[in-house]
């Protein structure tokens, strides 16, 4: 019997529950994934499995086996990927997930090329503005635009993204424009955050510094939504350039202390599990964006100018 298929009966039989869910999943009957874990059991010498008429659990040795397994399996997997990478063939699922309007704005383009360019990857895409952890919800990437915290994620940094201040003039002249970082104290500031306290912009002047603690009548978890409050009237936004751009252009927002911007300044991330066998589908993505991404973000901020 295949050494691999036992192993991958061993790990899906544990992720599963049973060798029952197994089988279905593999598409054997039961008594094929029952053979492959008894060869195991033969072949290294004790049971990997208590077995009751209502669960299986690993023994100790299956566990340690476990642990083996799901390495040798991923090296496999590694090495199917490689060769076809070598024959100019990427393939296989990805999961990405990405900040919503960055990934509405900005990647999209992007993930078409990128399809175009490999079209046997099966790319599934899910954009939302939360700090999901890639280990527990089974992404291959995620971008984030953020200050990078420490992390046991591996990273590579892909573009910068500026952030400054905003406001419609309408507001301006309803309220006064802000003549320093101090006077945002005083403004209706729309703030970027999952929580309504202790918002803080850190803005920045060549080697001057300012954090001001800001408060205001709105907050969300979503950069366009913001945006278009501020052009509505409703306040003051630090949002991405990206963002701002098109209303920049036409007039609906203009920049608010336009020497400042965010200090230290935020990137686009690309965020992975650190191990030592990067997925070459993963790879790929990554150098297509790290390559595209300079273009695209000035095409996008190209209206402001």
């Amino acid at each position: 019997m295949d050494r691999l298929d036992a192993l991958q009966a061993l790990v899906l039989s544990t992720r599963l529950g049973s060798f029952a869910a197994a089988a279905r999943e593999l598409g054997v009957t039961r008594s094929q994934i029952s053979k492959l874990i008894a060869s195991l059991e033969t072949e290294y010498g004790g049971a990997l499995f208590v077995r009751s008429t209502r669960a299986i659990a690993l023994t100790s040795a299956g566990a340690t086996l476990h642990d083996y397994a799901v390495d040798l399996l991923a090296i496999a997997a590694e090495a199917r990927e490689s060769m076809a990478a070598i024959r100019g063939a990427v393939a296989g699922p990805l999961r990405v997930n990405a900040p919503m309007s960055f990934g509405k704005l900005v990647l999209a383009p992007l993930l078409s090329e990128f399809l175009a360019l490999h079209p046997r990857v099966e790319l599934r895409v899910e954009l939302n503005d939360r700090m999901l952890d890639p280990y527990e919800t089974g992404f291959d990437l995620t971008l984030r635009i953020a200050q990078l915290p420490d992390s046991s994620l591996a990273a590579r940094r892909l573009c910068d993204v500026r952030r400054a201040v905003y406001a419609a003039p309408a507001y301006l002249r309803a309220h006064g424009t802000p003549a320093s970082p101090k006077a945002l104290k005083s403004h209706r500031c729309l703030n970027y955050a999952h929580v309504n306290k202790g918002h803080i912009w850190h803005l920045g002047r060549g080697r001057e510094t300012a954090h001001v603690a800001v408060g205001g009548p709105l907050c969300a978890n979503n950069g366009d939504l913001l945006v278009e409050a501020a052009v509505a009237g409703a306040g003051l936004i630090l949002q991405p350039e990206f963002l701002a751009a098109k209303h920049l252009a036409a007039g609906r927002l203009v920049p608010v202390l336009p020497q400042w911007q965010e200090s230290p300044e935020i990137a686009l991330y690309a965020l992975y599990p650190a191990t030592r066998r990067v997925p070459v589908t993963v790879r790929a993505l990554i150098d297509h964006l790290a390559a595209a991404l300079p273009q695209a973000m000035s095409a996008v901020e190209a209206p402001r100018r």
